[in-house]
């Protein structure tokens, strides 16, 4: 069982190979932070530079598979740039 945060939506927009934009509309009741209606989600692996032939594949295929999707992310933490860390699931 899952012990972290974690909030839902639909995804609105892919940035790269491992980071979007979500339209959070439900989070836990037991959620240990606030979130606001919309967070910048990194899921939890490395990503080429866009500026790359493999970097603008990646953001493809992410935006393929996660646009437009409503998912839930585990929270892991927030970066310092404001960018929350998650493990997304996709709900159906």
């Amino acid at each position: 069982m899952r012990t972290e945060d974690w909030i839902q939506g639909q995804v609105l927009n892919v940035l790269d190979g491992a980071t979007f934009d979500l339209r959070v509309v439900l989070t836990s009741q037991n959620n240990d932070f606030p979130y606001d209606e919309q967070e910048r989600v990194r899921i939890d692996q490395s990503s080429p530079s866009l500026e790359t032939e493999a970097g603008e594949e990646a953001r493809l295929k992410l935006e393929a598979l996660l646009l437009s999707k409503t998912v839930r992310c585990f929270v892991k933490s927030r970066d310092q740039e404001n960018v929350l860390l998650c493990d997304v699931d996709f709900i159906m």
